[in-house]
């Protein structure tokens, strides 16, 4: 410090002392002050088309009326939109101001009666029906509960496709990453393109899906994107042309992001209801981390509307990465073609189907399509699955199918499947076909139970492609082609002695305590579930730690029973447990 000749150096000090503790003081007096400023109130807007007018202040004794209020409210983190219970509005729901991961914004009903009603489909004197009733386009964080959504266009609308119809669109043609979607307690219903009749060779481009999250194709270095952080739960869905629910993303060009960019990821589907899906109840394509359990299936690929295309397998997986299936009821599965209870399609890797109930699904049981790896169908029971004649096909109806694919002259297999720990039982009279060309599959510890049909009857052929091929530790009893028995390694001839196997439950299935399935299964462990603890996989372990019924499973203990009930001692889970 500079001292001028005039002042004492005691003076500058004091001097100094003084200026510092002001600026301390009013550094300290803004600190304070910003702590109590009061927060921005999040704001509540309510919706009548019964009683408000858009002339209203919003508020629950002067509501507004009209989805166009609400797209033109800029919505902030944290605000709210509640819609009369009882109402039906009629138009397009346009969500396009992002909320925050700790104050997302929420779209809800007040009042009492059911739930208020959302639909595009507005008719030809407003131009036509609208592809959505609800669009949520690049933003992030929205919480959409309590409503039912509708969507049956019957009127063109210029620039959307005939073919197209969705209940809720959730959109990235971004250039970031949008996250932060729940769904719950929402129906979905009666959602239907204009082109009133699908022909069969039309099947895949009907698009048509109560929810459709789709990311566009990543093109440029650094605006790679996609949506993360999904939760659907709690909703029905029933009456749909094809799809519940559609994830798609559409991957990237060459060079340009990663595995996990390039697919939507983070999503969980659960505790949902599906009935009479004209198509698949959950189509997942390009996902990261996906996790689908304990939903109901019921009817899907069904042809009660002249509309639906009649073909789809609850589930079914296209190009994903890590994705657990389980603890759901795939129950009355029809079409044509696939319509197995839940089927892996083409090129996913590390699918994990397991603790899943299937009965009476057309098409079969296992379907594994072409270049799969680590594909898993594990601890699941399967009552009367594959049951379709079809005419032109000998081989149409599986317990097992895990066909090669010839794509532009290139064989393309399948690698690594397992399939282990699985009941199958057939009651009625009819044949299947197990139909296996793949490579390094290993199948054990299984129950095959036909009593009155054939597994393997129609046709069983196995092609190993000069890959091991692991079969052993199955349980067969009954009417089982004599060609699948003769490849197992160390095949058990008996009767399982199941509790009560025609109790016409999913509980008849458990094990006497003098079942020869008891400690006589293979303690060969299947893969692990990647990112397992974690994330959405943050409840599921990377091992199988129970059986069907929830009894303790520990393969390296090697006291494991064959098929998916482990009990040792005649123990017995029901429904009231």
């Amino acid at each position: 410090m500079r001292i001028h000749k005039n002042y004492s150096i005691e003076l500058v000090m004091k001097l100094s002392f003084i200026k510092t503790s002001l600026v301390l003081t009013i550094f300290l007096s803004l600190i304070l002050s910003s702590c109590f400023l009061p927060e921005s109130k999040a704001s509540k807007y309510y919706v009548s088309s019964t009683e408000g007018s858009d002339q209203n202040d919003g508020t629950t004794k002067n509501p507004f009326q009209t989805l166009e209020k609400v797209n033109n409210l800029n919505l902030l983190p944290g605000d709210s939109v509640f819609f009369k219970c009882g109402d039906r509005f009629m138009g397009h729901l346009l969500l396009n101001e992002s909320g925050n991961q700790n104050s997302p914004i929420v779209i809800t009903s007040y009042g009492i009666g059911n739930k208020p009603i959302i639909s595009g489909a507005v008719g030809p004197d407003k131009g036509g029906d609208y592809q959505e009733a609800i669009l949520i386009e690049n933003v992030s964080h929205y919480i959409l509960e309590n409503l039912e959504i509708q969507n049956e266009r019957k009127h063109r609308r210029k620039g959307v496709e005939d073919k197209d119809s969705y209940g809720i669109r959730v959109q990235n043609s971004g250039k970031e990453t949008i996250r932060g979607f729940e769904m719950r307690n929402l129906d979905f219903n009666n959602i239907y393109g204009v082109i009133p009749i699908q022909k069969r060779e039309k099947f895949n481009k009907i698009l048509v899906s109560g929810i459709r999250f789709e990311s566009t194709k990543n093109t440029v270095v650094g605006e790679e994107k996609n949506i993360q952080d999904v939760l659907v739960e709690k909703c029905n869905f029933t009456n749909l042309q094809r799809l519940g629910i559609h994830i798609v993303h559409k991957g990237g060009a060459e060079g340009i992001g990663t595995d996990s960019t390039n697919r939507n990821k983070n999503l969980i589907f659960r505790n949902n209801t599906f009935y009479k899906i004209g198509g698949t109840c959950i189509l997942p394509v390009g996902t990261y981390n996906c996790l689908i359990e304990n939903n109901v299936f019921d009817y899907p690929g069904d042809n009660s509307d002249p509309r639906m295309p009649g073909r789809g397998s609850a589930v079914w997986t296209l190009r994903c990465i890590n994705t657990v299936i389980q603890f759901n009821k795939s129950l009355h599965a029809r079409g044509y073609l696939d319509s197995h209870g839940i089927h892996i399609d083409h090129e996913n890797v590390d699918t994990f189907i397991q603790y899943n109930y299937m009965e009476d699904c057309e098409g079969g049981f296992v379907e594994i399509l072409r270049g799969n790896i680590n594909a898993v169908y594990r601890f699941n029971i399967s009552v009367n699955d594959g049951w379709r004649d079809n005419p032109n096909k000998t081989n149409s109806n599986h317990t097992i199918w895990i066909p090669k694919w010839v794509v532009e002259g290139d064989t393309i297999y399948s690698q690594d499947s397992y399939i282990y720990n699985n009941t199958i039982v057939i009651d009625k009279p009819f044949e299947t076909a197990i139909t296996i060309n793949s490579i390094r599959t290993n199948i054990y510890n299984n129950i095959f139970y036909s009593l009155e049909g054939t597994i393997g009857g129609k046709e069983t052929r196995i092609r190993t492609n000069d890959s091991e091929f692991f079969i052993s530790n199955n349980i067969f009893h009954g009417s089982i082609n004599k060609n699948l028995i003769k490849r197992d390694s160390n095949p058990i001839l008996a009767d399982p002695n199941f509790n009560n196997p025609k109790s016409g439950s999913k509980f008849g299935f458990q094990l006497k305590k003098s079942s020869p399935a008891i400690n006589s299964g293979s303690n060969k462990m299947g893969p692990a579930i990647p990112g397992a603890g974690e994330g959405v996989f943050r409840n599921v372990p990377a091992y199988p730690k129970v059986d069907f019924f929830g009894n303790p499973v520990d393969f390296s203990s090697g006291q494991i029973n064959i098929g998916a009930c482990n009990s040792k001692k005649g123990e017995i889970v029901n429904e009231e447990n």
